[in-house]
């Protein structure tokens, strides 16, 4: 069984030596705006601020640098790595985040660390190969049919699992799907939103219902065609909702299956473009609903950080997003493929956004993921498991601990 971490048990432990942490991925928040890059910057700031001495260290194409950053706690150094990308090797399907290890590596190998929490599984090798005790994170959900295509990211993968000190996932679902390809658990160690950057609407969501899709509209994982397709019987439920975009990438090659709905869903949706980072948080809260019809979805940050700010959601009933609506008073779990289930879902979650306690309850039930009260405590707690040893290192799937 795979073991959960997180909860209230932590706050206020006091740590009277600081650990010396490195925290190692390919790319750095906000350059690269993603779930991993995302998950990297605030675990480093808060790990800090609670006293540790942490090193981000990520890639640039610019000359490597370095720069102290102001965390209030503790120590956080940013190490860019200059990481020049290959045209060479990118033709041949090679990404710069199977390379970023090798990058990694004489720094890893030049500094002692406490713990190398790693990112990327050429990370992960190359902290073991530079003799560091090493925290593993699966970031993504197990897709076979990537694994078959690339054999080479499962070798790579398969070297990190099998070398690191302690292997975490980002769900239970993806936990078990992980031991299923490795046979090897992990612990589930989700990540978490900062409160203090989505300060929440209590007031309830009336008025014309404004759906949001916060992804990446061009990665058709994201499900962004799932939802167009709900949306035209959404719209015969209610002729005044909006859908709103907010991607940094095309959403119009999803109109092409709508048919004879194609001019009426069109006109109903608003293309918001990604916006600024500091714009996010308002879009939430202007929502009655955000929606996350992903695929393949390990975690699913765009839920929690909906509920946060008081707006119920609806998700896929796949990956890892289920574990975070598991209430139906917060949102609902359907079947984005198909068009009715993700319609009816959407249509009771904007009559439950209309009543009085339904933002108040998403604010509580986002609490469990805060990065200061319950995962950031985790992430350490994890770490000064293995830098003093008592991590059980490789397990077999199924090994309880």
């Amino acid at each position: 069984m795979d073991r959960v971490l997180g909860g209230n048990r932590l706050i206020g432990t006091v740590h009277a030596v600081p650990l010396r942490v490195a925290l190692v991925h390919p790319f750095a928040w906000p350059d690269v705006r993603r779930g991993g890059e995302r998950y990297l910057d605030d675990l480093a700031r808060h790990v800090a601020a609670a006293g540790h001495e942490v090193e981000m260290i990520t890639g640039t194409a610019a000359p490597s640098s370095s720069e102290e950053l102001d965390v209030g706690g503790g120590r956080l150094v940013h190490r860019r790595l200059h990481h020049p990308r290959s045209a060479r090797l990118e033709r041949r399907g090679v990404r710069p985040v199977e390379t970023f290890g090798l990058i990694a590596l004489p720094t890893l190998a030049r500094r002692r660390f406490d713990v190398v929490h790693a990112l990327t599984p050429t990370a992960a090798v190359a902290a073991r190969a530079a003799l560091q005790r090493t925290v593993f994170t699966l970031l993504g959900h197990p897709e076979p049919d990537e694994q078959r295509a690339h054999p080479w990211l499962r070798r790579g993968a398969l070297a990190a699992v099998r070398s690191a000190s302690a292997v975490t996932a980002l769900s239970p679902s993806s936990a078990e799907g992980w031991a299923e390809v490795f046979g090897r658990g992990s612990e589930v160690l989700p990540p978490g939103v900062r409160l203090d950057l989505f300060p929440p609407a209590l007031p309830p969501r009336t008025g014309p219902p404004k759906v949001l899709f916060s992804a990446d509209a061009g990665d058709r994982r994201k499900g962004v065609d799932r939802l167009l397709a709900a949306f035209g019987r959404v719209l015969d439920q209610r002729s005044d909702a909006r859908l709103q975009i907010s991607s940094a990438t095309d959403w119009t090659w999803a109109l092409a299956g709508l048919g004879v709905d194609r001019e009426r869903v069109e006109r109903a949706v608003d293309a918001l473009g990604p916006g600024r980072p500091e714009d996010v948080p308002a879009r939430y809260r202007d929502a009655t609903v955000t929606v996350l019809p992903s695929t393949g979805e390990a975690f699913g940050m765009v839920l929690v950080e909906s509920l946060a700010s008081g707006t119920p959601v609806v998700c896929n009933d796949d990956g890892g997003m289920p574990s975070i609506v598991s209430e139906p008073a917060v949102g609902r779990v359907a079947q984005a493929a198909d068009p009715d289930a993700l319609s009816e879902a959407i249509l009771e979650v904007v009559a439950m956004a209309g009543e009085p306690d339904t933002p108040a309850r998403c604010v509580a039930h986002a609490a469990r993921w805060s990065w200061a009260t319950a995962i950031s405590p985790a992430h350490v707690a994890l770490y000064e498991a293995v830098a003093s040893g008592r991590s059980a290192g490789p397990r077999k799937r199924g090994v309880a601990r």
